[in-house]
């Protein structure tokens, strides 16, 4: 038997200046996320593997840690310093898109292969991976406090600790 859920929305009750802050943190979000699409891009067999393992292998091959110094991919190219639960979050945004577009390629195939089986022209364009990317940060526990901070990277690009995170004060 199906168990009942309930989603509550509350509306964020904010100074305007804030508003800066949401955007600077979900175009970062993009970014990230955008990034790890093109890793999952150039590495497919990452889709193969489970979810915990995909993230494991897209973290050694874009993060750089004491055992290992030199990622394939650094994402610290493109945005230094990301706070390590950002960082995967944007890993699984990432990884549901790669595996939504893997799944409509697939399904496209398919089609065109049928319709080439009964020998009827098939007009259906194929499916194109995200262009944009316009994704609503995810944040897990801890990550939220309710109070507001400037962003991970503010316009000067110093600084972390996003806005209500408690990463870096």
């Amino acid at each position: 038997m199906a168990k009942a859920t309930k989603t509550i929305t509350q509306a964020m009750q904010y100074p305007s200046r804030y508003a800066a802050w949401f955007t600077t943190t979900q175009a970062l979000f993009n970014t990230v996320a955008s990034f790890y699409f093109e890793v999952i891009t150039a590495h497919e067999q990452v889709l193969l593997l489970s979810s915990h393992r995909a993230l494991h292998a897209l973290e050694t091959l874009t993060h750089a840690t004491e055992e290992n110094p030199d990622p394939v991919m650094p994402l610290d190219a493109i945005a230094p310093q990301v706070p390590a639960l950002f960082r995967r979050a944007a890993i699984h945004a990432a990884l549901g898109s790669a595996h939504a577009f893997e799944t409509s390629l697939q399904k496209w195939r398919a089609r065109k292969e049928k319709a080439a089986l009964k020998k009827k022209r098939f007009t259906e364009h194929p499916p194109v991976p995200p262009r944009t990317w316009n994704r609503s940060p995810t944040f897990y526990k801890g990550q939220w406090k309710g109070e507001l901070r400037p962003p991970f990277f503010s316009s000067s690009g110093q600084g972390r600790g996003g806005f209500g995170s408690t990463f870096g004060s």
